[in-house]
């Protein structure tokens, strides 16, 4: 593996042959019956013809056998979380939403009327984040709960490998995603509140919350600055939608590029909760610091 400057990473793998020899070995508890030969996870080239296919030499009650690659799980291919891509485009529009839902009544001058019907300026905003929060959150958990299953069922029925997790694992990254967009709402909330105004709130949640996730998951920065910038910035909290740990007997390129995030998923999360939290906490300060 090579690391570019630049940015991103370049990859080149050899293949490393093992072989076991085995004997005194029967079918089915005799020493009579029928073998058969089958080489599992062998790549084809585009003509048919296996790639570097794994060998069998019998001698007698001997057998030699001779293959590559790593010990189970398949990490290479597809995981659960990929099928929610499509998130983004729903951050940008709970983004949009939430700012709107507090800019609107400065924009309107209705702000005054609000404070009016509940003085207690730190109680309404801390009342608007739990209906942004969990309206967010209700409609992110149905999409996502109906999307993962779904998209799922579909792509195994066309052949597309998809890497198999147990039922909690599943939940948490459904119900993660869904988490992510309700946090990141409260943020883009309390922005909106201390810009009062929605474009530069709203190009401000961009820049904190999608720009460095895209940055750090699309190999155009060297490894160790992804990992940095997916630790110290509010995009930390996609670490929740990681389905596939760091396995030690498969050797895989573990980068953020590759769906691998630097902190676990409920510390990335904790990130972002914070950064919520300490937007809200200001907003208040703010809010109550200041005439409307």
């Amino acid at each position: 593996m090579e690391s570019n400057p630049l940015g991103g990473t370049a990859t080149a793998g050899r293949f490393s042959e093992v072989t076991a020899m085995m004997d005194e070995i029967s079918v089915g508890g005799t020493t009579s019956g029928t073998w058969s030969r089958d080489d599992i996870g062998v790549d084809y080239d585009v003509d048919g013809t296996p790639h570097h296919p794994g060998g069998l030499v019998r001698n007698g009650g001997t057998f030699t056998v001779t293959g590559t690659g790593d010990i189970a799980p398949n990490t290479t291919e597809g995981t659960i979380e990929r099928t929610l891509t499509g998130a983004l485009i729903a951050l940008v529009v709970a983004i949009v939403v939430a700012v709107l839902f507090v800019t609107a009544e400065y924009r309107r001058g209705l702000i005054r009327t609000t404070l009016l019907a509940g003085p207690r300026r730190g109680r309404m905003l801390a009342a608007k984040a739990v209906v942004v929060g969990a309206a967010t959150f209700a409609a992110g958990l149905v999409g996502a709960a109906v999307t993962v299953p779904l998209a799922v069922r579909v792509l195994r029925g066309n052949g597309i490998f998809t890497l198999p997790v147990s039922t909690l694992t599943q939940v948490r990254v459904i119900a993660g995603a869904a988490g992510v967009l309700a946090v990141s709402a409260v943020l883009a909330l309390a922005l909106g509140a201390l810009f009062r105004r929605s474009a530069p709130a709203v190009i401000a949640a961009i820049v904190v919350l999608v720009v460095p996730y895209v940055l750090g998951t699309a190999s155009i920065l060297p490894d160790e600055v992804s990992r940095w910038l997916l630790r110290l910035t509010p995009a930390a909290g996609f670490a929740i939608q990681q389905s596939v740990p760091e396995y030690e007997q498969v050797i895989s390129h573990y980068v953020p590029a590759m769906g691998y995030f630097p902190l676990p998923p409920w510390g990335g999360f904790a990130v972002l909760c914070a950064y919520a939290a300490l937007a809200l906490g200001l907003a208040v300060r703010r809010l109550n610091r200041r005439d409307v």
